[in-house]
C-alpha cells in the first residue's frame, strides 16, 4: 500500500505514469477502488487534461478523504489553493488547510508530513523553523534510512534555507542516486552559479534525457543576440532541441514549458516565428497547469491591452488572475496588483479572502519594500514579471512548487 501511495506523493512521478497506467487508474477509479481514485485524481490534478479535471479529482478526494489520509491531505492542498468549486464555496481556507492537513499527517499521510516540512521550511502562513525541520528530517532518516527517497530532496531544500550550501549539494547527489530526478536540475544550477558551465551542461543533458522536466527548459532562456549570432546551421540544431526539450516537458505537464512557447512565439526568438495566436494558446495551457509566470503574463496582457484581437477577459476575470498568481505564489507582486483590483464583480466574489489574507500581505510586502529602500536596496520592480532575466536564481522561490500546483520550488 504504501509503495502505491509514494507513487502518487509528487509531481514528478505522476508526471511519469505512462498511458497504460493511467488508463488502469481510470478504469479501477470508476469501479470505486479508493487507491485508484485518489491516484487518478493527482493525475488529473497535475496533468488538467480536460475541461472539468479539476473538478473531477476535488470530487475523488473528497470521496476517498476519509478512507486514505493521503486524499485528505490532497484535499486540504487544494483548499490551500483555493480550488475547490464543487464540495466547499472557491476561496481560500489556510485554516481549514493546516487543520485537514495536520488531521491527515496524524493518521499517517506520507504527502501531509511531507507538506507540513515544506510549509514549515519557508515559512508559508506559519512560522519558518527551517532548522528545527532539518533535525526533524535527520532523525527520521539516521532512524530509517530507507523511507522515502523524496525526504532526501526536501533535506537539501532545508540545507539551502539554513545556508549550509555543500550539505545541500551532497543531499542532493544522495536524492539523485535514489531516483529523484529533480535533482538534476538543483544540481544543475548548483554549478552554473559556481560557473562550472560544463559540469551545469551535464546535469542538464542527463536530466533531459532521464526526463526531468525542469531540464527540459534546458537553453530556452538564451540571449536572441547570442542566438543570433551563430552560424545557420547551429541555430537550427538549437532551435530543434528546445522546441523537442519543451514540446515534451508540456506534454508530461509542465508549465514552464508552456511559458517559454509563449514568450518564443510571441517575440519570434530563437528560430520560432511570430504568432500570437499561438502564442496565447500556449499562455492558456500554462495556466491550466497552474503556472505563476502564464497567469501572471496573461493578467498583464488584458489589464495593459495586449491580448490578440479574438480575446478579451472582463475586469473581473482579470483581477481573478491577480487572486490565483497570489494563492500559488505568496512572495510575488502580483500581491500589489490586486490590491488595486476595484471591480465590484470581483470584490463581492472575494471580499472576505481579500481581507482576510491579501491585505495584511500587502502591508507586510510594503513595509519590506520600504526596508529594503531604506538600505539601498531597490530592484528592478520589473524582473519578477520575466524568469529569463534571472532565470537560475527564480527556482527556489517558484511555488513551485510547496506540492500544490508545481511541487517543490517554493
Amino acid at each position: 500500500m504504501n509503495q502505491l501511495l509514494q507513487k502518487f506523493l509528487i509531481k514528478d512521478r505522476i508526471q511519469h505514469l505512462t498511458d497504460e497506467e493511467v488508463n488502469q487508474l481510470r478504469q479501477a477509479s470508476r469501479q470505486g477502488d479508493a487507491f485508484a481514485q485518489y491516484g487518478y485524481g493527482r493525475w488529473l490534478y497535475y496533468l488538467n487534461p480536460h475541461q472539468g479535471a479539476m473538478k473531477d479529482a476535488e470530487e475523488l478526494f473528497f470521496k476517498t478523504k476519509d478512507v486514505l489520509p493521503d486524499s485528505m491531505a490532497a484535499y486540504a492542498l487544494m483548499i490551500r489553493y483555493g480550488e475547490p468549486v464543487s464540495t466547499r464555496p472557491s476561496e481560500m481556507d489556510i485554516e481549514e488547510y493546516q487543520k485537514l492537513l495536520l488531521q491527515a499527517k496524524e493518521q499517517g499521510s506520507l504527502l501531509a508530513s511531507v507538506q507540513y516540512a515544506r510549509d514549515r521550511i519557508y515559512g508559508t502562513f506559519c512560522e519558518a523553523e527551517p532548522i528545527k525541520v532539518t533535525e526533524e528530517i535527520e532523525k527520521l532518516l539516521s532512524e530509517n534510512p530507507n523511507s522515502d527517497s523524496f525526504w532526501y530532496l526536501l533535506l537539501a531544500f532545508a540545507y539551502e534555507a539554513t545556508n549550509r550550501p555543500e550539505d545541500a549539494e551532497k543531499m542532493y547527489e544522495r536524492a539523485l542516486e535514489l531516483g529523484e530526478l529533480d535533482s538534476y536540475f538543483y544540481l544543475a544550477n548548483i554549478y552554473q552559479k559556481k560557473g562550472n558551465t560544463a559540469l551545469a551542461e551535464e546535469y542538464f543533458e542527463d536530466g533531459c534525457s532521464k526526463g526531468c522536466t525542469m531540464c527540459l527548459l534546458y537553453q530556452s532562456d538564451m540571449d536572441a543576440e547570442e542566438y543570433e549570432s551563430l552560424n545557420e546551421s547551429t541555430q537550427f540544431q538549437i532551435h530543434q532541441n528546445i522546441d523537442e526539450r519543451l514540446r515534451r516537458g508540456l506534454q508530461m505537464g509542465e508549465g514552464y514549458c508552456a511559458y517559454y512557447l509563449w514568450m518564443h512565439y510571441k517575440n519570434g526568438n530563437l528560430g520560432y516565428p511570430k504568432n500570437e495566436d499561438k502564442a496565447f494558446s500556449y499562455l492558456k495551457r500554462g495556466i491550466e497547469l497552474g503556472n505563476t509566470f502564464c497567469i501572471t503574463q496573461m493578467a498583464i496582457a488584458a489589464q495593459y491591452g495586449g491580448l490578440p484581437e479574438n480575446m478579451s477577459l472582463s475586469p473581473c476575470e482579470i483581477g481573478e488572475l491577480w487572486l490565483q498568481a497570489a494563492r500559488y505564489d505568496i512572495d510575488s507582486e502580483a500581491i500589489i496588483e490586486l490590491n488595486e483590483v476595484t471591480d465590484d464583480l470581483f470584490m463581492s466574489k472575494h471580499k472576505n479572502e481579500i481581507k482576510k489574507y491579501w491585505e495584511p500581505r500587502f502591508f507586510e510586502l510594503f513595509e519590506s519594500e520600504e526596508d529594503s529602500d531604506d538600505k539601498g536596496n531597490n530592484p528592478d520592480e520589473d524582473s519578477w514579471y520575466n524568469p529569463r532575466d534571472d532565470f537560475f536564481d527564480h527556482w527556489k522561490n517558484d511555488d513551485d512548487e510547496d506540492d500544490g500546483r508545481f511541487d517543490a520550488y517554493v
